[in-house]
């Protein structure tokens, strides 16, 4: 749909360029040349046998068809090219509704009707599915030529990723919170109210459907809620946890288990059942606690196990209690690695790693200091088809990419950049690894010494290679981004004495400007505030409202990071702020907008990096190949 209504767009755009007016844009007079998503030309436009010259003083004359003719084509009016734009609502809303455009049994009242500003009647925005081409639409039919966009104008709003990415906007009332369950369903949790007055509404986010509206539940505010298939783990401010079965989709009135908490539980992480053990649920806590729960049908056994940070950082890591990394910090998020054998999770600044069946610790990092905390860990096989940990902090707002059988670091990125896109970092072989590069050699990081410079190039000395010289920059970008002073800089050298990063290494953007952005003191609306893997890429929301999305790209057996796209919905500074994000279903990721107490959902097609690539290859090849023809002309 999308591909189709750009390239109508495009064929606009460039006999307007050439000052012709359609005057009879249809659906009639649109080729079909392929319903190929991969194809580059997908539609043509066709029979130009009532087209006219448009120079400056517009042109006369009654051509068209009653449906798609714009209401000023009468006799003895001038018109321009805003007809053809008129003409392309209709086509739109043909093509967003399988319809046609018609107002009545016949053509004449058809015309009347248009011509008095009636239009045909489409579904809501959340049963459309298309936002933003639903929102183009109307403005093209607008009675007013003067208030429609022009065909140029159209090509460059349909050459947005968030043009085409945005399923739909959903005002939601007021509420108190929001939960948003990962790969759990397509369903949007609101709690509202306290004590006797608590009440829960569930939103579809699949067609915007409001399911359940104000049903009571009471109960004290909650800290934290997860939903696996046929369960609702829900935890309160007052430390007691509830179990909903969730089996014959009744209502939130009598939980199937009610228990006790040492603390206020602050993260809930689900590890499926294994050949070697039972399914368990990980409960994070306020305190540094984590508590194992064994399942059995969904349901915890008696007896669970306790994790305390704090001891593992003394006996088993060495830390003394006056460290300011034994602060009793809350437990954040959590990630199962290799192959669901160990789980990570976040302890202030640093990162703990235990045995998942066993419980016994495994290793500590350190990628940040205090007074961050990491706030977000995720898991991709992004590292030359290795398994990688992204982690993210709420102080410096650094991005972290860690090799994940090696733990070393191989990628820092610092998420604060008012204009991001186009943002590229270097990603490091981890020292010693060997590792299968793009063109399926496998190698063993060769560099012996590797410098950098402080222009932005890094030095390699090897002994089978000589001296190489890299710059910083990628084949699809003008600068890369580095990490802020503010990163532990400790951590970036490695055992072996390798560089894996600069601690402030060079950028072709200004210096002062990158030491402006990257204050310890980052803006809330450019803060990160969670990592979502989505196909391949990782989505980046930040708490202004836009949402980064980076890729891993090779260029000549060097792996970068890229940003290579950043949406944003229609109207942000009206949402407020954003405070929920989550991957619900494979194709959708919902974002939760708070202004005041009033809610707004942002529903987004889940791109990986298949769609992204077809989507700039869909505009940028058509303009190579348009550019190409004026060439041979």
């Amino acid at each position: 749909t999308f591909k189709v209504a750009y390239q109508i767009a495009t064929g606009l755009a460039y006999l307007h360029r050439k000052n012709i007016i359609f005057c009879d844009l249809k659906s009639d007079n649109i080729l079909v040349w392929s319903l190929e998503v991969q194809d580059l030309v997908n539609v043509k436009l066709s029979d130009y046998g009532i087209s006219r010259h448009s120079f400056r003083e517009g042109a006369l004359g009654v051509e068209g068809t009653p449906g798609y003719q714009a209401p000023e084509v009468r006799p003895g009016i001038v018109y321009d090219e805003k007809v053809d734009m008129f003409s392309y609502g209709m086509v739109i809303y043909e093509l967003l509704s399988g319809r046609r455009p018609a107002l009545g049994d016949h053509q004449l009242q058809t015309a009347k009707k248009l011509s008095k500003g009636i239009r045909p009647v489409l579904g809501g925005l959340e049963q459309i599915q298309f936002h933003s081409l639903h929102t183009l639409m109307t403005s093209c039919w607008d009675t007013k030529p003067e208030k429609r966009p022009g065909a140029r104008q159209c090509v460059r709003l349909m050459q947005e990723p968030s043009f085409a990415c945005l399923r739909y906007l959903l005002s939601c009332d007021s509420h108190s919170q929001l939960f948003l369950s990962h790969l759990q369903g397509s369903s949007a949790v609101f709690w509202h109210g306290n004590k006797e007055d608590r009440t829960y509404s569930v939103v579809n986010v699949e067609n915007g459907q409001m399911e359940v509206k104000r049903m009571s539940c009471p109960g004290s505010r909650i800290s934290c809620q997860m939903k696996t298939q046929n369960t609702l783990w829900m935890s309160t401010e007052e430390q007691e946890m509830f179990i909903y079965s969730l089996k014959d989709m009744c209502p939130l009135s009598q939980p199937q288990k009610q228990f006790s908490c040492p603390a206020v539980i602050t993260c809930l992480f689900y590890v499926p059942a294994r050949a070697q053990g039972l399914a368990k649920v990980f409960a994070g806590m306020s305190d540094g606690l984590v508590a194992v729960y064994d399942l059995v049908d969904d349901l915890p056994l008696e007896g669970e196990t306790y994790l305390c940070s704090h001891s593992l950082n003394k006996t088993v890591f060495g830390l003394k209690d006056s460290d300011l990394r034994q602060r009793p910090f809350p437990v954040r998020s959590m990630a199962l690695v290799s192959s669901g054998s160990q789980l990570w999770f976040s302890n202030g600044p640093g990162l703990l790693v235990v045995d998942s069946l066993s419980l016994q610790a495994i290793r500590r990092l350190e990628p940040y200091k205090p007074p961050s905390s990491i706030i977000s860990i995720a898991t991709s096989f992004c590292l030359w088809g290795e398994e990688a940990v992204w982690t993210l902090d709420d102080h410096t707002n650094t991005l972290l990419l860690f090799h994940a059988a090696s733990y070393q670091l191989c990628a820092t990125y610092y998420c604060g950049h008012i204009d991001p896109i186009r943002d590229v970092f270097p990603v490091q072989h981890p020292a010693g690894i060997a590792m299968a590069t793009a063109d399926g050699v496998t190698t063993k990081n060769q560099e012996k010494d590797a410098e950098w410079t402080p222009k932005g190039v890094t030095v390699i000395h090897s002994e089978g290679a000589g001296i190489q010289i890299i710059q910083h920059q990628d084949f699809l970008t003008d600068y890369c981004s580095l990490d802020p002073p503010e990163l532990d800089s400790d951590y970036v050298l490695n055992c072996g004495g390798h560089v894996l990063l600069p601690a402030n290494g060079g950028s072709s953007r200004d210096q002062d400007q990158q030491r402006t952005t990257s204050t310890a003191e980052t803006s809330l609306q450019l803060q990160a505030f969670t990592l979502l893997p989505v196909h391949g890429t990782l989505w980046i929301p930040r708490r202004g409202g836009d949402v980064m999305i980076i890729n891993m790209q090779s260029h000549q057996n060097q792996l970068k990071g890229c940003v290579v796209a950043v949406l944003s919905p229609p109207g942000l500074s009206t949402l407020g702020t954003l405070e929920e994000a989550a991957l619900v279903a494979n194709n959708t990721l919902v974002c939760g907008f708070q202004k005041s107490s009033e809610w707004s959902l942002v529903v987004w097609r889940a791109w990986g990096c298949c769609e992204l690539e077809v989507f700039y290859h869909s505009w940028e090849k058509l303009g190579h190949l348009e550019a190409g023809m004026r060439r041979r002309r």
